[in-house]
């Protein structure tokens, strides 16, 4: 009875470790847990996938698509900008397809995450932006690519307002 009663105990504290890194992940990372489509969708979300996609038909507002009022190589020259500020790898830049392929490395425990961002021409002199991050090992990123989304057009808009501001 002894030994059932520490095994029990071995297991809940292990069980009791892996909710407190889910859980400290999860704060350190931010994502934003109230918005549509909900804090429980959006948990189990973060702990079953590992990337994030910009889409048209996204459920999470984050990742839908977003129109720039700018040109498409402006935007592609704010994006690399963007892209240099997050000190983020870059494997491959295609200036002529507006293409670029990096690698982000998560701050802890340096994992690598794969960036790839596409500028596009859209209607009305506009531009959008494509951008796929996937963790490379993992089945849940515990909201790290939404992270580095969510920073990358943070960044994305300073330095568009940079641009803007230097015209």
């Amino acid at each position: 009875m002894d030994a059932l009663n520490a095994l029990l105990k071995i297991v809940l504290a292990l069980v009791l470790l892996v909710v407190l890194l889910v859980t400290g992940a999860l704060v350190r990372n931010a994502p934003p847990m109230m918005d549509t489509p909900g804090p429980l969708v959006r948990l189990a979300t973060y702990v079953t996938t590992n990337s994030v996609e910009v889409r048209a038909d996204a459920a999470r507002p984050e990742l839908r698509n977003r129109l720039y009022a700018v040109a498409p190589e402006q935007l592609w020259r704010a994006a690399r900008a963007a892209v240099e500020r997050l000190e983020w790898r870059v494997l491959h830049a295609d200036a002529d397809n507006l293409a670029l392929q990096a690698v982000a490395t998560t701050p802890l425990l340096r994992f690598q995450d794969d960036v790839f961002i596409r500028v596009r021409r859209a209607e009305h002199g506009l531009s959008t932006l494509y951008f796929r991050a996937s963790s490379r090992i993992g089945r849940a990123d515990l909201a790290m690519n939404t992270r580095h989304l969510r920073k990358f057009r943070r960044i994305l808009e300073q330095e568009l307002q940079h641009m803007a501001a230097a015209e």
